[in-house]
């Protein structure tokens, strides 16, 4: 049903226009009438007009709460624009935002979709099929998470050294370490002050020509105080190996325009503690705090 109007009549008297009863009649209509949006009440369940904040729209991002357990995602209402994900496994440990999608309309099968944006400007998706069970969440590759390398391959990243013959260069990561670099002699650097190699994965790439053979041979070492030695030499076929080798004889610069990646350990990570809500102490209307006032009425000797 439209919204109902009352006839105001002619001017300045309303004559011809509805009696009190009819216009109220019709005010009343309008206000318990759900069928069009004047009238429909403000909340989350379906058929209402949802407000700011609902399900975490527009809410500001220091309403972020604590996740304390998988029940406390699943209940829409918990959802903010800031979550403190830590409690929650199958969720990278960081302080984020999140937005859910959801398909279907049977709790047993529905699928849920969950992206996570890090404080740290890491994405991350992990996904339901039956609104019980989450995998655990996948990571986006992005600049922040990868390195181009100097043979043009997409790695995973962490803090990245490019070590070039007369120069360093260093990601975001990386600039966080106090590294130093110092060119020894001919094809010999070393790199000072940070965390070491990385303990996972990759840690050294060399540069190479267009068949993937390496343009230097490469001796690397991380020494007691985790600083790295790096030192290039020309290559030669060892006959007793079968293999190509360094010629410590013959040390040579890195090839001008090309670089070694060295990926480094990443420095620890400092817990986010989410912010405590400090309730001041409840005081009486009159302003006095109990004590005063027992102390007034003479209930405390």
């Amino acid at each position: 049903m439209a919204i109902q109007t009352a006839n105001l009549g002619a001017s300045p008297s309303g004559v011809g226009g509805d009696t009190f009863r009819t216009a109220a009649t019709k005010f009343n209509e309008n206000f318990t009438n759900n069928e069009h949006a004047a009238c429909r009440l403000v909340g989350t369940q379906a058929g209402n007009v949802m407000e700011v904040g609902a399900f975490g729209w527009g809410r500001k991002s220091t309403d972020g709460l604590v996740v304390k357990s998988k029940a406390f995602l699943d209940n829409m209402d918990n959802w903010r624009s800031g979550l403190d994900c830590y409690a929650d496994p199958s969720l990278p440990g960081e302080y984020g935002t999140m937005i859910r999608l959801g398909f279907g309309t049977e709790e047993a099968n529905r699928w849920l979709h969950d992206l996570f944006l890090t404080t740290g400007g890491e994405l991350y998706l992990r996904y339901s099929t039956n609104s019980a069970i989450f995998g655990d969440a996948v990571a986006f590759l992005s600049r922040r998470n990868t390195t181009v390398d100097s043979n043009g391959f997409v790695k995973a990243a962490s803090p990245i050294v490019k070590l070039y013959s007369e120069k360093i260069e260093l990601n975001k990561e990386a600039i966080l370490q106090d590294i130093i670099f110092e060119k020894l002699g001919i094809g010999e650097y070393l790199i000072k002050g940070s965390t070491g190699f990385a303990q996972e994965g990759w840690y050294v790439e060399t540069p190479k020509d267009a068949n993937g053979n390496s343009l230097v041979a490469v001796v690397y070492e991380q020494l007691e105080n985790q600083d790295i030695s790096v030192k290039t030499y020309k290559k030669k076929f060892d006959i007793e190996t079968a293999s190509i080798v360094a010629d410590l004889e013959q040390a040579i610069d890195i090839p001008v325009g090309r670089w070694i990646d060295i990926r480094l350990q990443e420095l620890p990570q400092p817990e986010f503690v989410p912010p405590v809500s400090i309730t001041p102490a409840s005081f009486q209307p009159t302003g006095i705090s109990p004590a005063i006032s027992e102390m007034m009425n003479g209930t405390e000797q």
